[in-house]
């Protein structure tokens, strides 16, 4: 299980697939799988496993983290370049408080994607949960 963060352009809202052919899904899916893959190459991807980044999120404060406080590792999202300093802040606290080798890598990563969408403020960070 795991939160896919992914630096993408914003996106207008998708359709549904609710009513889709079994080609369009497939097709769907392998345009995502290709799109994630370069992001991936290119620094863009982050792929946080949730049983690492919960019990993290909860020991530097939980629901109080004004960003990743809310959260959803279960759902889907988008969070603007507008919430990079408040994001900032967050990272900053799950850093605090990391206790292990794990954890810290854990932050690492999260930090040099903050400091790629800070290149990059055209970007927008996306989150897909399981």
């Amino acid at each position: 299980m795991g939160l896919l963060l992914v630096l993408r352009a914003p996106l207008p809202r998708r359709k549904s697939l609710g009513r889709a052919t079994r080609a369009q899904r497939r097709e769907r899916y392998r345009a995502d799988a290709e799109e994630w893959a370069t992001a991936r190459e290119r620094g863009l991807l982050l792929d946080v496993p949730v049983e690492e980044l919960l019990p993290l999120l909860n020991a530097a404060g939980g629901n109080r983290l004004p960003i990743l406080g809310q959260l959803n590792p279960w759902s889907d999202g988008v969070l603007v370049h507008e919430d990079l300093p408040q994001l900032d802040a967050d990272v900053d606290r799950l850093g605090a408080t990391a206790a292990d080798d794990a954890e810290r890598g854990l932050v690492a990563e999260l930090k040099a994607l903050l400091a790629r969408w800070r290149d990059e403020p055209g970007l927008a960070l996306h989150w897909y949960g399981d």
